[in-house]
Protein backbone atom coordinates (compact mmCIF):
# COMPACT_ATOMS: atom_id res chain seq x y z
CA UNK A 1 0.00 0.00 0.00
CA UNK A 2 3.20 2.21 0.76
CA UNK A 3 4.44 1.48 -2.42
CA UNK A 4 1.39 2.81 -4.65
CA UNK A 5 1.74 6.04 -2.33
CA UNK A 6 4.79 6.57 -3.28
CA UNK A 7 3.77 5.93 -7.14
CA UNK A 8 0.77 8.36 -6.71
CA UNK A 9 3.16 11.23 -5.11
CA UNK A 10 5.56 10.75 -7.62
CA UNK A 11 3.14 10.87 -10.21
CA UNK A 12 1.63 14.79 -9.16
CA UNK A 13 5.15 15.79 -9.04
CA UNK A 14 5.59 14.76 -12.60
CA UNK A 15 2.55 16.00 -13.51
CA UNK A 16 3.25 19.22 -11.94
CA UNK A 17 6.80 19.58 -13.11
CA UNK A 18 5.45 18.43 -16.76
CA UNK A 19 2.63 21.84 -16.68
CA UNK A 20 5.16 24.35 -15.01
CA UNK A 21 7.94 25.29 -17.52
CA UNK A 22 11.02 26.85 -16.44
CA UNK A 23 12.43 29.62 -18.41
CA UNK A 24 15.88 29.73 -18.59
CA UNK A 25 16.32 33.24 -20.64
CA UNK A 26 19.77 35.51 -21.06
CA UNK A 27 19.09 38.89 -20.44
CA UNK A 28 19.35 41.77 -22.94
CA UNK A 29 22.78 43.51 -21.87
CA UNK A 30 22.82 46.68 -19.88
CA UNK A 31 24.13 49.58 -22.04
CA UNK A 32 23.29 53.01 -22.77
CA UNK A 33 23.82 55.27 -25.70
CA UNK A 34 25.23 58.95 -24.85
CA UNK A 35 22.75 61.81 -24.87
CA UNK A 36 23.10 64.41 -27.80
CA UNK A 37 20.37 66.73 -26.77
CA UNK A 38 20.61 70.48 -28.92
CA UNK A 39 20.86 73.44 -26.56
CA UNK A 40 19.81 76.84 -28.21
CA UNK A 41 20.89 79.67 -27.24
CA UNK A 42 19.11 82.93 -25.77
CA UNK A 43 19.64 86.53 -25.23
CA UNK A 44 18.79 87.01 -21.47
CA UNK A 45 18.18 91.61 -20.68
CA UNK A 46 20.23 92.62 -18.56
CA UNK A 47 18.61 96.09 -16.52
CA UNK A 48 21.34 98.28 -15.12
CA UNK A 49 20.72 101.46 -13.41
CA UNK A 50 22.84 103.93 -11.69
CA UNK A 51 21.27 106.51 -9.67
CA UNK A 52 22.17 109.51 -9.59
CA UNK A 53 22.34 110.62 -6.45
CA UNK A 54 24.06 107.60 -5.29
CA UNK A 55 26.93 108.20 -7.77
CA UNK A 56 27.10 111.76 -6.21
CA UNK A 57 27.37 110.82 -3.07
CA UNK A 58 30.19 108.60 -3.79
CA UNK A 59 32.15 110.99 -6.09
CA UNK A 60 31.52 113.14 -3.02
CA UNK A 61 32.96 110.79 -0.64
CA UNK A 62 35.86 110.28 -2.89
CA UNK A 63 36.77 114.15 -3.52
CA UNK A 64 37.20 114.81 0.07
CA UNK A 65 36.98 118.35 1.34
CA UNK A 66 40.60 118.94 -0.09
CA UNK A 67 40.68 118.06 -3.53
CA UNK A 68 43.80 119.06 -4.87
CA UNK A 69 46.55 120.04 -3.33
CA UNK A 70 50.47 120.71 -5.10
CA UNK A 71 53.22 121.61 -2.67
CA UNK A 72 55.87 121.76 -5.22
CA UNK A 73 57.06 124.95 -5.51
CA UNK A 74 60.04 123.65 -7.96
CA UNK A 75 58.28 122.48 -11.24
CA UNK A 76 56.43 125.58 -11.73
CA UNK A 77 56.79 128.16 -9.03
CA UNK A 78 53.18 127.60 -7.98
CA UNK A 79 52.04 125.94 -4.95
CA UNK A 80 47.55 125.80 -4.75
CA UNK A 81 45.69 123.90 -2.73
CA UNK A 82 42.16 123.84 -3.52
CA UNK A 83 38.66 122.90 -0.96
CA UNK A 84 34.78 122.37 -1.90
CA UNK A 85 33.13 124.75 -0.27
CA UNK A 86 29.79 122.29 -0.40
CA UNK A 87 28.86 119.39 -1.77
CA UNK A 88 28.84 118.85 -5.90
CA UNK A 89 25.43 118.34 -7.48
CA UNK A 90 25.53 116.25 -10.96
CA UNK A 91 23.23 116.60 -13.79
CA UNK A 92 23.41 114.12 -16.74
CA UNK A 93 22.00 114.63 -19.79
CA UNK A 94 22.79 111.52 -22.63
CA UNK A 95 26.33 110.86 -22.22
CA UNK A 96 27.23 114.42 -20.50
CA UNK A 97 27.52 115.32 -16.75
CA UNK A 98 27.50 118.84 -16.04
CA UNK A 99 28.09 119.91 -12.82
CA UNK A 100 28.65 123.27 -10.32
CA UNK A 101 31.61 123.36 -7.97
CA UNK A 102 31.92 126.16 -5.65
CA UNK A 103 35.57 125.96 -4.73
CA UNK A 104 37.89 127.67 -1.84
CA UNK A 105 41.89 128.62 -3.39
CA UNK A 106 44.89 128.86 -1.57
CA UNK A 107 48.05 130.14 -3.40
CA UNK A 108 51.61 130.77 -3.47
CA UNK A 109 53.49 131.64 -6.29
CA UNK A 110 56.58 134.20 -7.30
CA UNK A 111 59.93 134.01 -8.39
CA UNK A 112 63.03 132.76 -7.32
CA UNK A 113 66.65 133.31 -9.15
CA UNK A 114 70.36 132.83 -8.41
CA UNK A 115 72.49 135.55 -9.65
CA UNK A 116 75.93 135.84 -9.29
CA UNK A 117 75.88 133.54 -6.64
CA UNK A 118 72.96 134.72 -4.59
CA UNK A 119 70.06 133.66 -4.62
CA UNK A 120 66.90 136.12 -4.70
CA UNK A 121 63.23 134.95 -4.09
CA UNK A 122 59.52 136.38 -3.35
CA UNK A 123 56.27 134.92 -3.03
CA UNK A 124 52.89 135.90 -2.59
CA UNK A 125 50.28 133.68 -0.91
CA UNK A 126 46.76 134.35 -1.34
CA UNK A 127 43.17 133.19 -0.85
CA UNK A 128 39.97 133.32 -3.29
CA UNK A 129 36.97 131.49 -3.60
CA UNK A 130 35.65 130.39 -7.68
CA UNK A 131 32.53 128.93 -8.92
CA UNK A 132 33.35 126.64 -11.90
CA UNK A 133 30.68 124.91 -14.20
CA UNK A 134 31.82 122.16 -16.12
CA UNK A 135 30.98 119.24 -18.00
CA UNK A 136 32.12 115.60 -18.39
CA UNK A 137 31.47 113.80 -21.46
CA UNK A 138 32.23 109.93 -20.40
CA UNK A 139 32.03 106.75 -22.80
CA UNK A 140 31.52 103.31 -22.15
CA UNK A 141 34.55 100.99 -23.91
CA UNK A 142 33.89 97.90 -25.48
CA UNK A 143 36.71 96.51 -22.23
CA UNK A 144 33.83 97.61 -19.94
CA UNK A 145 36.24 100.94 -19.17
CA UNK A 146 34.50 104.33 -18.48
CA UNK A 147 36.91 106.96 -20.08
CA UNK A 148 35.81 110.59 -19.63
CA UNK A 149 36.80 114.10 -20.58
CA UNK A 150 36.12 117.09 -18.68
CA UNK A 151 36.25 121.28 -19.77
CA UNK A 152 35.64 123.77 -17.60
CA UNK A 153 32.72 126.00 -19.54
CA UNK A 154 32.95 129.02 -17.43
CA UNK A 155 33.94 130.02 -13.70
CA UNK A 156 33.07 133.08 -11.62
CA UNK A 157 35.41 134.38 -9.29
CA UNK A 158 33.51 134.58 -6.19
CA UNK A 159 36.66 136.08 -4.18
CA UNK A 160 39.61 137.20 -6.71
CA UNK A 161 42.85 135.95 -4.98
CA UNK A 162 44.67 139.17 -3.17
CA UNK A 163 47.62 139.65 -1.20
CA UNK A 164 48.66 141.44 1.61
CA UNK A 165 51.28 144.36 0.75
CA UNK A 166 51.35 147.15 3.72
CA UNK A 167 49.30 146.12 5.86
CA UNK A 168 46.57 146.31 1.92
CA UNK A 169 44.59 143.93 0.17
CA UNK A 170 45.30 144.37 -3.27
CA UNK A 171 43.35 141.77 -5.99
CA UNK A 172 46.71 140.39 -8.10
CA UNK A 173 45.28 139.38 -11.75
CA UNK A 174 48.45 137.38 -12.47
CA UNK A 175 48.39 135.12 -9.48
CA UNK A 176 44.13 134.76 -10.49
CA UNK A 177 45.50 133.70 -14.00
CA UNK A 178 47.60 131.09 -12.96
CA UNK A 179 45.32 129.70 -10.55
CA UNK A 180 42.49 129.32 -13.07
CA UNK A 181 45.75 127.93 -15.54
CA UNK A 182 46.00 125.41 -13.22
CA UNK A 183 42.61 124.18 -11.89
CA UNK A 184 41.51 124.03 -15.57
CA UNK A 185 44.62 120.78 -15.37
CA UNK A 186 43.98 119.50 -12.29
CA UNK A 187 40.30 119.65 -11.50
CA UNK A 188 39.49 118.25 -14.85
CA UNK A 189 41.83 115.11 -13.79
CA UNK A 190 40.66 115.14 -10.34
CA UNK A 191 37.16 115.05 -11.33
CA UNK A 192 37.87 112.61 -14.12
CA UNK A 193 39.29 110.11 -11.81
CA UNK A 194 36.49 110.49 -9.43
CA UNK A 195 33.98 109.40 -12.38
CA UNK A 196 36.22 106.75 -13.82
CA UNK A 197 36.65 105.07 -10.03
CA UNK A 198 33.06 105.55 -9.04
CA UNK A 199 31.32 104.77 -12.20
CA UNK A 200 32.58 101.36 -12.01
CA UNK A 201 30.88 99.44 -14.85
CA UNK A 202 33.59 96.60 -15.50
CA UNK A 203 33.60 95.90 -11.92
CA UNK A 204 29.54 95.85 -11.66
CA UNK A 205 29.66 93.43 -14.92
CA UNK A 206 31.95 91.49 -13.60
CA UNK A 207 30.18 90.52 -10.51
CA UNK A 208 26.63 89.89 -12.19
CA UNK A 209 28.99 88.27 -15.14
CA UNK A 210 30.37 85.55 -12.37
CA UNK A 211 27.05 85.60 -9.90
CA UNK A 212 25.23 84.56 -13.40
CA UNK A 213 26.78 81.30 -13.90
CA UNK A 214 26.32 79.60 -10.56
CA UNK A 215 23.74 77.01 -10.75
CA UNK A 216 20.64 78.12 -8.39
CA UNK A 217 17.72 76.20 -7.18
CA UNK A 218 14.47 77.83 -8.08
CA UNK A 219 12.45 75.12 -6.78
CA UNK A 220 12.88 73.30 -3.45
CA UNK A 221 9.85 71.04 -3.81
CA UNK A 222 10.76 69.23 -7.09
CA UNK A 223 14.69 70.14 -6.81
CA UNK A 224 14.96 71.80 -9.95
CA UNK A 225 18.35 73.56 -10.78
CA UNK A 226 19.09 76.38 -13.38
CA UNK A 227 22.17 76.82 -15.09
CA UNK A 228 23.23 79.66 -17.27
CA UNK A 229 26.27 79.55 -19.28
CA UNK A 230 26.89 82.97 -21.46
CA UNK A 231 28.76 83.28 -24.26
CA UNK A 232 28.92 87.13 -25.57
CA UNK A 233 27.51 90.35 -24.06
CA UNK A 234 25.81 92.99 -26.28
CA UNK A 235 25.23 96.36 -25.29
CA UNK A 236 22.89 99.25 -26.68
CA UNK A 237 23.88 103.35 -26.00
CA UNK A 238 23.83 104.32 -22.95
CA UNK A 239 20.49 106.72 -21.49
CA UNK A 240 20.35 108.81 -19.28
CA UNK A 241 16.94 110.68 -18.23
CA UNK A 242 19.04 113.51 -15.40
CA UNK A 243 18.34 111.16 -12.08
CA UNK A 244 19.39 107.68 -13.60
CA UNK A 245 21.74 106.52 -15.95
CA UNK A 246 20.89 103.32 -17.60
CA UNK A 247 22.23 100.44 -19.66
CA UNK A 248 20.32 98.23 -21.73
CA UNK A 249 22.68 95.03 -21.92
CA UNK A 250 22.15 91.64 -23.43
CA UNK A 251 24.03 88.50 -22.59
CA UNK A 252 23.71 85.56 -25.31
CA UNK A 253 23.41 82.02 -23.53
CA UNK A 254 22.86 78.75 -22.92
CA UNK A 255 20.14 77.70 -20.04
CA UNK A 256 19.67 74.70 -18.56
CA UNK A 257 17.55 72.93 -16.03
CA UNK A 258 17.21 69.75 -14.06
CA UNK A 259 14.98 67.66 -12.30
CA UNK A 260 15.89 66.08 -9.26
CA UNK A 261 19.78 66.88 -9.17
CA UNK A 262 22.58 69.40 -9.36
CA UNK A 263 23.73 70.64 -12.41
CA UNK A 264 27.81 70.74 -12.14
CA UNK A 265 28.82 73.69 -12.35
CA UNK A 266 32.27 73.76 -14.94
CA UNK A 267 34.03 76.88 -13.01
CA UNK A 268 33.16 80.52 -14.15
CA UNK A 269 34.03 81.99 -17.67
CA UNK A 270 35.81 85.70 -17.77
CA UNK A 271 33.84 88.64 -18.98
CA UNK A 272 34.42 89.25 -22.29
CA UNK A 273 34.46 92.31 -24.39
CA UNK A 274 31.16 93.66 -25.47
CA UNK A 275 29.35 93.67 -28.74
CA UNK A 276 27.70 96.99 -29.93
CA UNK A 277 24.57 96.69 -31.41
CA UNK A 278 21.44 99.43 -32.09
CA UNK A 279 18.92 97.12 -30.23
CA UNK A 280 18.62 94.18 -28.44
CA UNK A 281 15.91 91.74 -29.00
CA UNK A 282 15.24 89.37 -25.69
CA UNK A 283 14.38 85.70 -27.34
CA UNK A 284 14.53 83.50 -24.42
CA UNK A 285 14.80 79.23 -24.49
CA UNK A 286 15.41 77.13 -21.70
CA UNK A 287 16.64 73.53 -21.54
CA UNK A 288 14.15 71.55 -19.53
CA UNK A 289 15.17 67.90 -18.32
CA UNK A 290 12.66 66.12 -16.42
CA UNK A 291 14.36 62.96 -14.74
CA UNK A 292 12.29 59.89 -13.88
CA UNK A 293 14.60 57.78 -12.24
CA UNK A 294 14.26 53.77 -12.46
CA UNK A 295 12.83 53.89 -8.97
CA UNK A 296 10.04 55.75 -8.91
CA UNK A 297 9.53 53.82 -12.14
CA UNK A 298 9.39 50.82 -10.70
CA UNK A 299 6.92 51.99 -8.11
CA UNK A 300 4.53 53.12 -10.60
CA UNK A 301 5.02 50.13 -12.40
CA UNK A 302 4.61 48.05 -9.31
CA UNK A 303 1.31 49.01 -8.65
CA UNK A 304 -0.03 48.49 -11.74
CA UNK A 305 1.11 45.29 -13.03
CA UNK A 306 2.65 43.32 -10.20
CA UNK A 307 -0.15 40.67 -9.08
CA UNK A 308 -1.73 40.78 -12.57
CA UNK A 309 -2.18 37.07 -13.50
CA UNK A 310 -2.85 35.99 -17.17
CA UNK A 311 -4.75 33.17 -18.87
CA UNK A 312 -4.42 31.51 -22.33
CA UNK A 313 -6.61 28.22 -21.82
CA UNK A 314 -5.68 26.38 -18.59
CA UNK A 315 -2.02 28.42 -18.91
CA UNK A 316 -1.31 30.82 -16.31
CA UNK A 317 1.11 33.21 -15.19
CA UNK A 318 0.83 35.76 -12.34
CA UNK A 319 3.66 38.76 -12.40
CA UNK A 320 5.76 39.35 -9.12
CA UNK A 321 8.36 41.46 -10.40
CA UNK A 322 9.48 44.09 -12.63
CA UNK A 323 12.34 45.89 -13.30
CA UNK A 324 13.36 48.63 -15.71
CA UNK A 325 17.02 49.27 -17.39
CA UNK A 326 18.66 50.45 -20.96
CA UNK A 327 19.67 48.62 -23.81
CA UNK A 328 21.30 51.08 -26.48
CA UNK A 329 18.23 53.31 -27.05
CA UNK A 330 15.26 50.85 -25.94
CA UNK A 331 13.95 50.47 -22.39
CA UNK A 332 13.97 46.91 -21.18
CA UNK A 333 11.00 45.35 -18.78
CA UNK A 334 12.62 42.73 -16.58
CA UNK A 335 9.26 40.65 -15.51
CA UNK A 336 9.51 37.71 -13.17
CA UNK A 337 6.56 35.79 -13.87
CA UNK A 338 5.18 32.46 -11.78
CA UNK A 339 2.94 29.93 -12.28
CA UNK A 340 2.73 27.83 -15.78
CA UNK A 341 6.13 28.89 -16.37
CA UNK A 342 8.08 30.24 -13.79
CA UNK A 343 11.10 32.86 -14.51
CA UNK A 344 11.81 35.93 -15.78
CA UNK A 345 11.29 37.48 -19.89
CA UNK A 346 11.97 40.46 -21.45
CA UNK A 347 9.97 42.91 -23.33
CA UNK A 348 11.94 46.51 -25.03
CA UNK A 349 10.02 48.91 -26.79
CA UNK A 350 10.92 52.78 -27.88
CA UNK A 351 10.19 55.48 -25.10
CA UNK A 352 7.79 58.55 -27.05
CA UNK A 353 6.51 61.48 -25.52
CA UNK A 354 3.29 63.01 -26.03
CA UNK A 355 3.54 66.32 -25.43
CA UNK A 356 -0.28 67.46 -26.31
CA UNK A 357 -0.87 65.09 -22.94
CA UNK A 358 2.38 65.11 -21.61
CA UNK A 359 2.41 61.56 -21.00
CA UNK A 360 5.30 59.09 -21.66
CA UNK A 361 4.85 55.79 -22.81
CA UNK A 362 6.23 52.42 -24.65
CA UNK A 363 5.83 51.92 -28.13
CA UNK A 364 6.51 49.46 -30.88
CA UNK A 365 6.70 46.96 -27.50
CA UNK A 366 7.40 43.43 -27.85
CA UNK A 367 9.66 40.55 -26.69
CA UNK A 368 13.54 40.67 -26.78
CA UNK A 369 14.51 37.94 -29.24
CA UNK A 370 16.05 35.92 -27.19
CA UNK A 371 12.76 36.04 -25.10
CA UNK A 372 11.17 34.78 -28.03
CA UNK A 373 13.32 32.11 -29.00
CA UNK A 374 13.27 30.03 -25.24
CA UNK A 375 9.39 30.81 -25.55
CA UNK A 376 9.00 29.28 -28.96
CA UNK A 377 10.77 26.08 -27.39
CA UNK A 378 9.12 26.04 -24.12
CA UNK A 379 6.47 28.25 -23.51
CA UNK A 380 4.48 29.34 -27.05
CA UNK A 381 1.40 29.96 -25.31
CA UNK A 382 2.88 32.81 -23.88
CA UNK A 383 3.93 34.54 -26.86
CA UNK A 384 0.36 35.84 -27.65
CA UNK A 385 -0.01 39.69 -28.03
CA UNK A 386 -2.73 39.59 -25.41
CA UNK A 387 0.20 39.24 -22.56
CA UNK A 388 1.87 42.19 -24.18
CA UNK A 389 -1.36 43.89 -24.49
CA UNK A 390 -2.04 43.52 -20.51
CA UNK A 391 1.43 45.18 -19.65
CA UNK A 392 1.66 47.78 -22.03
CA UNK A 393 -0.96 50.53 -20.77
CA UNK A 394 0.32 50.72 -17.39
CA UNK A 395 3.83 51.60 -18.88
CA UNK A 396 2.25 54.83 -19.77
CA UNK A 397 3.07 57.78 -17.22
CA UNK A 398 1.53 61.03 -16.82
CA UNK A 399 4.11 63.61 -16.28
CA UNK A 400 1.72 66.57 -16.62
CA UNK A 401 1.05 67.21 -13.01
CA UNK A 402 4.74 67.24 -12.14
CA UNK A 403 5.89 69.66 -15.16
CA UNK A 404 2.78 72.02 -15.16
CA UNK A 405 4.28 72.19 -10.82
CA UNK A 406 7.34 72.88 -11.91
CA UNK A 407 6.82 75.70 -14.74
CA UNK A 408 4.42 77.42 -12.19
CA UNK A 409 6.48 76.89 -8.94
CA UNK A 410 9.51 78.00 -11.30
CA UNK A 411 7.33 81.01 -12.14
CA UNK A 412 6.81 81.87 -8.71
CA UNK A 413 10.81 81.92 -7.80
CA UNK A 414 11.48 83.95 -10.54
CA UNK A 415 9.01 86.44 -9.79
CA UNK A 416 11.93 88.59 -8.29
CA UNK A 417 14.77 86.44 -7.28
CA UNK A 418 17.82 88.28 -5.52
CA UNK A 419 21.02 86.10 -6.52
CA UNK A 420 23.08 88.26 -4.27
CA UNK A 421 22.13 91.92 -3.08
CA UNK A 422 21.50 94.42 -5.99
CA UNK A 423 21.07 91.94 -8.77
CA UNK A 424 17.82 90.37 -9.20
CA UNK A 425 16.74 87.73 -11.45
CA UNK A 426 12.84 87.75 -13.00
CA UNK A 427 11.26 86.18 -15.42
CA UNK A 428 8.45 83.78 -16.75
CA UNK A 429 8.70 80.75 -18.61
CA UNK A 430 5.57 80.45 -21.35
CA UNK A 431 5.53 77.51 -23.79
CA UNK A 432 7.18 74.08 -23.38
CA UNK A 433 8.16 71.25 -26.08
CA UNK A 434 9.75 67.92 -24.83
CA UNK A 435 11.25 66.46 -28.13
CA UNK A 436 14.39 64.10 -26.77
CA UNK A 437 14.26 61.37 -24.48
CA UNK A 438 17.68 59.76 -23.03
CA UNK A 439 17.82 56.38 -21.26
CA UNK A 440 20.95 57.13 -18.81
CA UNK A 441 22.07 53.98 -16.16
CA UNK A 442 19.87 56.11 -13.24
CA UNK A 443 16.88 57.32 -15.39
CA UNK A 444 15.13 58.52 -17.90
CA UNK A 445 15.58 61.71 -18.77
CA UNK A 446 12.82 63.90 -20.59
CA UNK A 447 14.71 66.71 -22.58
CA UNK A 448 12.63 69.37 -23.85
CA UNK A 449 12.55 73.48 -24.88
CA UNK A 450 10.92 76.23 -22.74
CA UNK A 451 10.14 79.52 -23.80
CA UNK A 452 9.73 83.08 -22.00
CA UNK A 453 11.16 85.27 -20.56
CA UNK A 454 14.82 86.37 -18.62
CA UNK A 455 16.16 89.66 -17.12
CA UNK A 456 18.77 90.74 -15.10
CA UNK A 457 18.31 93.41 -13.09
CA UNK A 458 21.32 95.55 -11.32
CA UNK A 459 19.92 98.37 -8.99
CA UNK A 460 20.97 98.80 -5.26
CA UNK A 461 24.20 99.26 -6.05
CA UNK A 462 26.79 99.83 -3.03
CA UNK A 463 29.20 102.55 -4.30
Amino acid sequence: MRKYSYLFLFLILFLSACGSSQLLIDKPTENYIPPTIENKTSTIGISLDIDVQDLEKSINGYLKNIIYEDNNLSDDNLRLKVWKQQDIHFNITGNKINCTIPLKIWVETGFKKTILGATIQQYYQATGGITINLSSTYQLQNDWKITTSTKINNFNWTERPTVKVAGIEMPVTMIANLTLKALQQKINKSIDAAITKNMDVRQIMTKTWSVAQKPIQVNKNYDVWLKVTPKSILSTPMVANGSHVNFNLGMNAQIETSVGSQIKNNGVNNLPDYQYVSAIKPEFNLLLNVNLDYKELTDIASKQIVGRTFNQGSKHITIDKVKFYGHNDLLVVETHVVGSANGTVYCVGKLAFDNVNQTLSVTNFDFDMKTKNVLVKSANWLMHNRFLKMIEPYLTISMKDQINDIVKTSNEMLINYELIKGINLSGKLVKNNFDAITITPNAIVVSGQLSGNLKLKINELQF
